[in-house]
């Protein structure tokens, strides 16, 4: 027997772990009950989307990780990899979560997603008209689509114009969406706003959307409970060949999983204004993603490490090469999350900006700059010096910090849609019921299974792995 095969490093009689389903689940319940008494009936469909991909998305980084562990073959993480490897196997959890959503968005109970919707759904031509069109036409066109509730401007955008030039003698009567108050616009706004929400039914519409859904999350389901699937395995057989299986299946994984995580940002975050658009939105989600599985990663080995449930395999070496790429994922969610800023502004494009206007405004400049200096200053300050990466106490202080920024960062994405800023009980029960079901199963399966991938052939140089700078 190798060292690597002498311990089986489960939970066994530890009394933390092997109960600790219970309290998310308890928080679960409680959290279902708050957002369902205490919910408006037009805050409900963004509290549930708020939570859903805040869980969603430490599933994703879970699987990130485990798929770039394997294409680049490393060693010096697979001692703490089978607890990203217990988190993305919650991906049908996941899936069996976003069915409520999906069901309320198709049947009109949550309706986030109205404006495209109704556009699909009536077709909008009010920006068609030829340039010989009057003004006239445009208006009468607009009313005529409002029979209809369809094919109002956004609310960002409609609160941007409040800031125009003044132009009343052009202005059209103020249009009411479902979360918003009526704003007046020139009819060449309207009719440009038709045009690209028309432009893109083809892709906005409720059956493709709903479909695409459910594709993103059997997509994730596959990959994760095939990867997890063979990691087990590996642990009774100690069988190299699922490593090199893993490892040759990783590229493509990779690609899909890449494609599959920004058109689910796409579709569920930034359709939310469905008239804006930034194609490095996705890969700001990502970097959100490896951000949070990052810190939660820390959070739980520490845990492991603190009890001795994991041994000599988990060392201070591994939480510091796990700080160093945690600080590198958040300059990276900062470099990505400013480039989409500078570019919007430089561009100058009202359209683009709009975005950005509904998050300056109505209590959200708060947020905004907690996210500059709580989700880059200070993190990078405070974990830029190897010392205080080796210093485990302060190292699982900042990961509390970090994880708790990636949740208002996911917040400020969503609940500015529905209006000003103003934390809910259903917000609080949302994220708590979604929470408590996804980790009530991720602590499960953590007293089902060895706590380290025993079977994994690189096992034993990662527990001899060291630093040499």
């Amino acid at each position: 027997m190798t060292e690597a095969n002498n311990k089986d490093y489960r939970v066994g009689n530890d009394g933390f772990w092997a109960r600790a389903w219970v309290t998310p689940l308890v928080l679960a319940v409680v959290g279902g009950l708050l957002a369902v008494v205490t919910a408006p009936p037009d805050r409900l469909g963004y509290a549930y989307l708020f939570a859903l991909f805040t869980v969603a998305t430490f599933m994703l980084g879970a699987l990130f990780l485990v798929l770039i562990q394997f294409m680049t073959a490393s060693h010096w993480g697979v001692t703490s990899r089978r607890i990203p490897e217990v988190i993305m196997s919650g991906a049908p959890v996941v899936l069996i979560l976003a069915v409520p959503f999906i069901v309320g968005v198709l049947s009109g109970k949550f309706d986030m997603y109205d404006e495209w919707q109704s556009a699909s759904a009536h077709g909008d031509h009010g920006a068609a008209h030829d340039d010989s069109d009057s003004e006239t036409d445009s208006v009468s066109d607009e009313e005529a689509h409002e029979e209809h509730g369809a094919l109002q401007l956004g609310a960002s955008v409609a609160r941007a114009q409040d800031h125009g030039d003044g132009h009343d003698d052009h202005a059209a009567h103020g249009a009411e969406t479902g979360h918003d108050e009526g704003h007046a616009h020139t009819a060449q706004e309207t009719a440009l706003h038709h045009e690209i929400l028309a432009d893109k039914t083809g892709y906005l519409n409720t059956k493709g959307w709903s479909a695409r859904a459910l594709v993103y999350l059997i997509i994730w389901s596959i990959i994760a409970l095939a990867y997890f699937g063979w990691s087990r395995r590996q642990d009774e057989d100690h069988d190299p060949k699922h490593t090199l299986r893993m490892q040759s299946l990783a590229p493509v994984s990779l690609i899909v999983f890449a494609g599959s995580l920004t058109f689910a940002a796409f579709d569920w975050l930034m359709s939310l204004e469905a008239a804006w658009f930034s194609t490095i939105f996705g890969v700001i989600i990502f970097a959100g993603s490896a951000v949070a599985i990052l810190a939660a990663t820390i959070l739980v080995g520490l845990s492991f490490y603190k009890r001795g449930l994991t041994g000599d395999a988990i060392t201070p070496v591994h939480f510091h090469d796990l700080g160093k790429l945690l600080f590198g994922f958040v300059c990276f969610w900062t470099y990505v999350s400013f480039s989409q800023w500078m570019l919007i502004w430089y561009a100058g494009i009202p359209e683009e900006a709009t975005w950005y206007h509904l998050r300056w405004q109505e209590g959200w400049k708060f947020i905004a700059y907690l996210l500059i200096f709580g989700h880059f200053v200070a993190p990078f300050l405070l974990l830029i010096s190897r010392v205080q990466k080796l210093n485990l106490r302060w190292l699982q202080v900042m990961c509390f910090w970090v994880i708790l920024m990636h949740i208002v960062d996911i917040y400020w994405f969503v609940l500015p849609q529905a209006g000003g800023f103003s934390i809910q009980p259903a917000d609080v029960g949302a994220l708590l019921f979604v929470g408590g079901v996804f980790f009530a199963y991720v602590f499960w399966q953590f007293g089902r299974v060895p706590l380290v991938p025993v079977g994994d052939p690189r096992l034993s140089k990662s527990l001899h792995h060291h630093q040499t700078h």
